[in-house]
């Protein structure tokens, strides 16, 4: 079994590493744009365009190439530890009921299982990290064609073509595709894939241990804030932190796949489930959650002044999704400021540079006032600032290559905010 609190930490460290992939695709495309250059003869600007598409595609796949490795390492400690630490859980319930626990390497089947998910996680993770190479193209082509439509058209001043597109750039920037057509920021994609894959391979895990332990029940995880939206198992509050019958032969418990969902994508273990269960002896094993305990989590509500003076009722699960918004706001904010950034840099003249400045400065003054309302939101509702959910920060070595993440962006984004104040 895994806490919901490891699940809900096990994917921080390595997003920093595709935050930091993110940021790098967000200043490629905001380069490119900027050097395409001004709108001059058509076939000139054209053949520019493509040069710089093409190079821009070169860039992202080194990128991609360069975290990967990383990534791989990463995940396959990952799933490794979760591994231990859920047989650990799952032995020391057996080792109470008097049973001899399974050590994971005596068991060579629980390997294979092992083995068999990081091998797949690590695939899927690198099939959708390799399809931003794609997307980003196609934006970088996309909105340097509506600069250009909207220049020659005399609609908007190359300064101001050129800032909307690297705004847009820096919103869209970074997004996985997905064959059905479905598209999704990259570091929510990675935390999904990770996320869903070491959960439901402690899950299989533990599924394993109670058919060698012929155990027929399972109990399952709660926290606060779980979801309650929803009918039947997509409303995990409804079957969190309760035990049920694996084979459905004891009617006095609900039987577990139909309950939960177990195995579905929005029940147990589904997409970004933070429940996972363990074995559950009758007679021999304590429930791990009291009615008390679980009715005043589903009770539980916090007050929240927002700036106009409205005060509102939350539930702990309205908060979550409340304070979710604000980090998405914060990452976003960020990318337009590593895309400013970058546009300043490869600035052809003083016009150019000095606009993209003035946006720079604006958009750090709304960073830095976003970020002051999520933690006024925090501790009204006595909520803890998530630090790993809002950095889009690169760390690069001698060769270009991704190595980790900084505050360097973040640092002017202060000084910017200073100066304007």
């Amino acid at each position: 079994m895994l806490t919901p609190e490891y699940l809900e930490a096990c994917c921080d460290d390595v997003l920093g590493l595709y935050d930091a992939l993110n940021e790098s695709i967000v200043r490629d495309i905001s380069r490119r744009i900027v050097k395409t250059g001004k709108v001059t003869d058509s076939a000139r600007w054209q053949l520019k365009q493509v040069q710089e598409s093409g190079k821009l595609m070169e860039e992202i796949i080194q990128e991609v190439s360069s975290v990967t490795k990383f990534s791989d390492s990463y995940i396959k400690e990952l799933f490794n530890e979760s591994g231990v630490i859920s047989l650990k859980y799952e032995g020391d319930i057996c080792s109470a009921a008097g049973l001899t626990p399974i050590n994971l390497k005596q068991s060579p089947a629980m390997m294979q299982t092992l083995a068999a998910a990081i091998e797949k996680t690590q695939g899927n993770i690198n099939n959708l990290t390799m399809t931003t190479a794609v997307a980003s193209q196609n934006l970088y082509l996309q909105y340097t064609n509506l600069a250009y439509m909207q220049v020659t058209s005399g609609a908007f001043s190359y300064q101001e073509a050129l800032k909307q597109a690297i705004k847009v750039a820096a919103v869209d920037g970074g997004k996985v595709l997905y064959q059905k057509g479905h598209s999704s920021k990259l570091d929510v994609a990675v935390r999904r894939s990770l996320l869903t894959g070491v959960n439901q391979t402690a899950g299989k895990l533990t599924e394993m241990y109670a058919d060698e332990m012929d155990c027929d029940y399972f109990e399952t995880t709660a926290h606060l804030g779980a979801r309650n939206t929803g009918t039947g198992y997509n409303n995990h509050e409804s079957w969190q932190g309760q035990v049920f019958c694996i084979s459905g032969k004891d009617k006095r418990y609900r039987q577990f796949r139909e309950a939960t969902g177990y195995g579905e994508g929005g029940g147990l273990c589904g997409w970004n489930c933070r429940h996972n269960f363990h074995m559950f002896f009758l007679g021999l094993s304590k429930p791990a959650y009291s009615r008390e305990v679980l009715e005043g989590y589903a009770k539980k509500t916090h007050q929240y002044k927002d700036a106009d003076g409205n005060i509102q009722t939350l539930t702990e699960y309205e908060c979550t999704q409340m304070q979710r918004a604000y980090e998405r706001q914060i990452r976003e904010s960020k990318s337009l400021l590593a895309g400013y950034d970058s546009g300043i840099k490869a600035a052809p003249d003083e016009k150019t540079e000095n606009a993209l400045r003035e946006e720079f400065k604006t958009e750090s003054v709304n960073l830095k006032r976003i970020e002051a309302e999520m933690k006024d939101f925090c501790k009204q509702t006595n909520r803890a600032v998530d630090s790993a959910r809002t950095q889009v920060h690169a760390v690069k070595d001698n060769d270009g290559k991704i190595v980790n993440f900084n505050k360097s962006v973040s640092q002017k984004a202060v000084w910017a905010n200073k100066k304007s104040s």
